[in-house]
Parts: C-alpha cells; sequence; structure tokens
C-alpha cells in the first residue's frame, strides 16, 4: 500500500486534515471516500492507519489511529546510513537524481556547486524556491516508493562549507566513511575493501560534467574522501550517481555473505 508522507509530529494526534495535493491525490487518483483505510507516515517516523471522514479533494479528513510498532522499523537493520553529494548539474537532472536517490533509501542529499558546474544557484529567493521544490520531489517520492527512510535535502554548498555542514549531520570524518567517484583512475584500494571497513555512515560524492577541477579534487582528498574508479565506459553524472548509491548500498546489504580474499 503505497503511504501518504505528513509534516511535523503529528503523535498523539487522532484527526488530520490533509493539504490540497494530498486530498486530490487521495480523492481523485486513488478514488477513495468516505470509510476507506490507507497509511500515513509523518516527518517523526510514527505510521498512522487512516480512516477518510470528509473525501473532500480540496480538505480530506481522516482519523489517525498508531500502526503496529509506531515507529518506522529500519528498512535494512545494521546497514550504514548512506548520503549523497552532488555536484549540481545542468536542467533538471538534479531533480531524476534526488528522486531515485529517495527511491534507493539515501538519508540526506547534498547539493554542491563546483568550479565545472554548469549549473549556477544565486542567493536567496532562487535557492529558497529550489529548496521547497526539492523537498516537494522527496515527498512525492517517498508516497510514491513507500520507502521508510526519511531523506533530508541540504541547501547547496560550496567544497570549502561541505566539511562543517556534513559534521552538523553527523557525517564528521571520525563516524563515516569518505567516497568520491572520480573519472580517473586515483584509487587506492577497491570499493569493496572501502566498504569492509564501513561501521558507521558512508558519503558518496559524485562530480558535475566536466568532473572536478585537480585542485578540488586535491582538496577533497586532504578533507578524507576516498577516490573510487568506475572503469569501462563513462557515465554521465546522473548514471554515475544512481550506479554509485546503488552499487554502495548493494555491498553494505551484502556485506556479511562477501568476505575479502587475502
Amino acid at each position: 500500500m503505497r503511504r501518504v508522507i505528513l509534516d511535523g509530529d503529528l503523535s498523539g494526534i487522532d484527526r488530520h486534515t490533509f493539504d490540497k495535493g494530498s486530498s486530490r491525490h487521495l480523492a481523485k487518483v486513488l478514488r477513495l471516500g468516505i470509510g476507506d483505510l490507507f497509511s500515513a507516515m509523518d516527518g517523526a517516523g510514527n505510521t498512522f492507519e487512516c480512516r477518510i471522514l470528509d473525501a473532500s479533494p480540496k480538505a480530506l479528513v481522516a482519523s489517525l489511529s498508531p500502526a503496529a510498532g509506531a515507529i518506522v522499523p529500519d528498512p535494512a537493520p545494521g546497514i550504514p546510513r548512506i548520503a549523497l553529494v552532488q555536484a549540481l548539474p545542468k536542467g533538471q537532472k538534479f531533480e531524476t537524481i534526488l528522486r531515485q536517490a529517495v527511491e534507493i533509501g539515501v538519508s540526506d542529499v547534498f547539493p554542491l556547486q563546483t568550479r565545472n558546474c554548469v549549473a549556477r544557484e544565486k542567493d536567496g529567493l532562487e535557492k529558497k524556491t529550489k529548496l521547497e521544490r526539492r523537498i516537494k520531489i522527496i515527498k512525492e517520492a517517498l508516497q510514491q516508493s513507500g520507502s521508510s527512510t526519511q531523506t533530508r535535502i541540504h541547501q547547496t554548498s560550496d567544497i570549502m562549507a561541505l566539511p562543517a555542514l556534513l559534521k552538523d549531520s553527523c557525517y564528521g570524518p571520525e563516524e563515516a566513511l569518505y567516497l568520491i567517484f572520480h573519472e580517473i583512475p586515483l584509487a587506492q584500494a577497491s570499493l569493496h575493501e572501502y566498504c569492509a571497513q564501513a561501521s558507521g555512515s558512508v558519503v558518496v560524492l559524485v562530480g558535475p560534467e566536466g568532473g572536478f577541477d585537480p585542485q578540488e579534487t586535491e582538496t577533497l582528498r586532504e578533507l578524507g574522501f576516498k577516490p573510487i574508479h568506475i572503469s569501462g565506459t563513462i557515465l554521465r553524472t546522473e548514471t554515475a550517481a544512481i550506479f554509485a548509491l546503488a552499487t554502495v548500498k548493494t555491498l553494505l546489504l551484502e556485506r556479511k555473505t562477501w568476505s575479502l580474499s587475502n
């Protein structure tokens, strides 16, 4: 069953009026009516069984009953949290990457402005508007995919501001493995070797079209990012991001079933 995503912490609330977008989706798209049941999850991870009391497509009202378990369980117990740092690609590619990262179960997404980024975000209203748009995309992707990982989107930063932002979000170098997927074979170990050592979170960094400037690469390595090279074909940035996330998550999920050869 698809799950509706609610804002805030609704624990202790037994009745809720849904916003226009969710109301229309429930009443018009899913064609639910008075008395019908559906599930919902709030921003704190609480899950609810909802029964429709008023099926208005503009302001649907439903009763909320805590679902069994109340707090959404970890979909993959024992797997480290995964964060994506994505250098801004041109056009609408970032939105595609964001949507698919949510479906994969990424915990945090950090947009990054680098020297070779074609896309440029101006401070002020443009950044605010883009952030609101990205929050909406996350909500839609969570509802469509049923993922129980509450993906967070952060403000766009540059490389110099990135370390503090990661640390403030509990991805400091002492608690997370930093990986940079690079177009040049700079790797000193394999992805398997790095993932075998991951005891905390994992941060995956993917560059823009044109890759990273050599000085940026050196700075990122000084910050603790370990280079990973995907040999073979040249991947577009949006392909590289999803490939990297899916590969890292699969290795972490199946870590107990594989071992490194001596």
